[in-house]
């Protein structure tokens, strides 16, 4: 739909650990367990250009599936929820926007380019050495559903194991320029998911980490968009309907803009097993 949700909710804090993550075409191989898996193995092996990544499994509870990709010194990211309408740009310059596309434009009359923008902002400026927030997707275990296995065969970072009432949040970094994918830390809560290189040579680095989200943060961020986009809607209505909803960070907090992915039924009707 046409839906715009935006609005604010709690920060999170530190919370559980994985069991595993899994990087997968749907296999099911396990290739980390307790340690970071760090650039390409071959040297000679083109470089990746995009990369997906969902929580849950190809065959089980899972969340939307996402995409981040590179064109030049340009990172986009997107959601299978999106279909192709919608889509979040991290420029070079510092601009940043979740618009939507041309698809989007041209799909109905009277819809004008200048109007695709649904929020911009400058991303904080890149410190040397030191990695940077540009974007995060928090995907809570309550939110996971059965959902059909995805009839592709794209490769799919698949984050298992979460255990229940934690959070997924993964977030997107830029890095320095380094001629190897870097390396970050990693432990029971936090994962390196891949990096991307940019033609500068500066990296996008996507890593999981292991937070907790309210209840009470969770039932707010949902109601918000049910009282604003569905106010007539019944349960029935919604359930299969999942929303994103943009999270701004305080002024006075070193985080980022990002998403959190939601079912609009109380996740207490349909939690999974």
């Amino acid at each position: 739909g046409e839906a715009r949700p935006v609005t604010h909710v709690g920060r999170c804090r530190d919370g559980c650990q994985f069991q595993c993550l899994q990087d997968t075409a749907g296999d099911g191989n396990h290739v980390w367990s307790g340690a970071a898996k760090s650039g390409l193995s071959n040297p000679n092996m083109r470089a990746r250009t995009e990369a997906r990544f969902a929580v849950g499994t190809r065959a089980g509870p899972r969340s939307s599936i996402w995409k981040v990709w590179i064109q030049g010194d340009e990172a986009y990211m997107a959601s299978r929820l999106f279909g192709k309408y919608n889509k979040i740009s991290f420029h070079s310059s510092g601009e940043c926007q979740w618009s939507c596309t041309g698809d989007w434009v041209i799909a109905a009359e009277n819809r004008k380019n200048a109007d695709r923008h649904i929020v911009r902002w400058h991303r904080a400026d890149t410190v040397s050495n030191v990695a940077t927030p540009i974007f995060k997707v928090q995907i809570p275990w309550a939110e996971l559903r059965e959902m059909p296995a995805p009839i592709d065969k794209k490769k799919v970072f698949w984050i298992g194991g979460t255990p229940p009432g934690s959070t997924v949040c993964i977030t997107l970094y830029f890095t320095d320029s380094f001629k190897q994918e870097p390396s970050p830390s990693v432990s029971d809560q936090r994962r390196k998911l891949f990096g991307l290189q940019l033609r500068s040579g500066r990296w996008v680095v996507a890593l999981a980490d292991l937070v907790s989200l309210s209840q009470e943060d969770l039932m707010h961020a949902r109601h918000a968009v049910r009282n604003q986009f569905y106010p007539s809607a019944t349960d029935e209505d919604l359930q299969n309907v999942r929303a994103t909803l943009l999270s701004q960070p305080p002024l006075t907090a070193v985080d980022c803009y990002g998403f959190i992915e939601l079912c609009l039924l109380d996740s207490a009707h349909s939690a999974p097993r």
